[in-house]
C-alpha cells in the first residue's frame, strides 16, 4: 500500500479553522488577503483560496465549511463590483 505525501503549500496563511463560522473564516481569511487589491478582488482571492483547500483535502469537515466559504467569498466579490 502506497503512503500519501502532503504536497499543496499554500502561498499564504489564510487563517482557516474549519471551528469557526463561514463569515468569520471569509473575515479573516479576507483581512489576511493583499491590501492593495480591489474590494472585489481580494474577496475573489479568498474564494479561490477557500476553493483550493476544499479540492484538496481529504476531512469531510473542512472541505464542506471551505466550500462554503468560497461560495460566500464569490458572492460578496459579485456585490463589491
Amino acid at each position: 500500500m502506497m503512503s500519501t505525501r502532503q504536497w499543496f503549500e499554500p502561498k499564504r496563511h489564510t487563517g482557516f479553522k474549519k471551528e469557526l463560522s463561514v463569515q468569520k473564516n471569509a473575515q479573516i481569511m479576507y483581512r489576511n488577503s493583499d491590501k492593495r487589491m480591489s474590494r472585489s478582488n481580494r474577496w475573489l482571492r479568498v474564494g479561490k483560496q477557500a476553493q483550493a483547500l476544499a479540492n484538496v483535502t481529504k476531512d469531510i469537515q473542512t472541505k464542506n465549511k471551505a466550500r462554503s466559504v468560497a461560495e460566500y467569498a464569490f458572492d460578496m466579490s459579485r456585490k463589491a463590483k
